[in-house]
């Protein structure tokens, strides 16, 4: 099977570009082939393709008028270069663009709309209609997407994200000094990422703690304000500002605990990374993907957006309380049907689905 995957603007290190990898090699493990097309070059970083079948709409902007105008020559050339079998768009704004392009270039094929946003913070949600199928990462995105004019509720799979977890071990917990809280993920003060929370609600826990967090803040502007805000609260000590990491789990010897503190997702990839490893995950119950994902004093604990006192309570009964923490063994068990092989064969069934439809 050969899928054409139409991306859009992306940051070059984000959830998108991960599971796009993801789904690139594992359609290569089954004999099939995934190739992209990008409308514009990734914001930060090229490198997250390498490898890949990859192809690039040449000086494409991130205007996504532009994108469409410029890209639908390039995507009616892939597809007359290598034919799909089904094409997979991400951003639902180029629908129109690839329905107008498989009729140019002679082929009937099936579009199937991968979305990695929750649809309550989207817009452009009526062009969902024009996709034959939708891959949902999320059952919230799942139920949201039957319920839009036009969307046949047969053509609606839950497929999840996933992670590859075979060679992947548990990482290590603290045996004894500081409870080891870990976020992996933007820096952002407030805004979608709410990185602020954490710090205020760590402020209010007693005992010993420390917090490293890893990953570019965005904005920039915000890496310094994120700093002051530790200083002003007299907890900056505790708190180890890791920057940008690749592969971010490896920068840190231990883990205990992963915080998300989120207002808005499509659905938390690295929820499942640090379960993969061992590390319960204490998270905002926000949309979408969190409650999917953890069971309550199974693989961790969600929290409502913005309860800055609740996150602090749970923080204060694992700082407490080591024993609290659920066993490596049971988180990595709780996420199994979340590996990115499993993922790939739902997508492929609901491709297969679509075709004979």
């Amino acid at each position: 099977m050969e899928i054409l995957v139409v991306v859009g603007t992306l940051t070059g290190y984000g959830g998108i570009e991960v599971c796009v990898r993801s789904l690139a090699r594992d359609a290569a493990a089954n004999g099939d082939t995934v190739r992209v097309l990008a409308l514009c070059p990734s914001l930060n970083d090229g490198g997250w393709h390498e490898g890949l079948a990859y192809s690039e709409v040449s000086h494409g902007s991130s205007s996504l008028k532009k994108q469409i105008v410029q890209g639908l020559p390039a995507f009616v050339r892939a597809c007359k270069e290598h034919p799909p079998d089904a094409v997979i768009v991400i951003y639902s704004a180029t629908l129109l663009m690839v329905r107008l392009g498989l009729l140019l270039a002679g082929l009937r094929r099936p579009v199937l709309a991968w979305l990695h946003f929750s649809l309550a913070y989207r817009q452009r949600t009526s062009l969902l209609r024009l996709a034959d199928a939708h891959l949902c990462i999320s059952a919230e995105i799942a139920q949201a997407t039957k319920r839009l004019p036009g969307v046949r509720s047969d053509g609606v799979h839950l497929v999840y994200n996933g992670t590859p977890m075979e060679a992947v071990r548990a990482m290590p917990r603290s045996t004894s000094g500081p409870l080891r809280v870990l976020h992996v993920g933007r820096l952002m003060q407030g805004s979608q990422k709410r990185t602020d929370d954490l710090l205020l609600a760590l402020a209010q826990v007693h005992g010993d703690w420390h917090l490293d967090l890893l990953g570019p803040a965005c904005p920039e502007s915000d890496f310094d304000e994120l700093r002051t805000l530790a200083e002003h609260l007299c907890i900056a000590d505790r708190v180890t500002f890791h920057g940008r990491k690749t592969p971010p789990w490896e920068a840190v010897k231990a883990a205990d605990v992963l915080v998300l503190c989120s207002a808005f997702e499509g659905f938390p990839l690295v929820l499942i990374e640090a379960m993969a490893r061992g590390i319960p995950c204490l998270s905002s119950d926000c949309p979408s993907g969190p409650s999917d994902v953890i069971r309550p004093e199974e693989n961790g604990w969600l929290f409502e957006v913005s309860d800055v006192a609740a996150l602090a309570a749970r923080l204060q009964t694992l700082v407490d309380s080591r024993e609290a923490l659920p066993s490596a063994e049971a988180v990595r068990a709780s996420v199994r049907e979340f590996s990115s092989s499993k993922v790939f064969q739902r997508i492929r069934r609901a491709i297969e689905e679509t075709v004979a439809a």
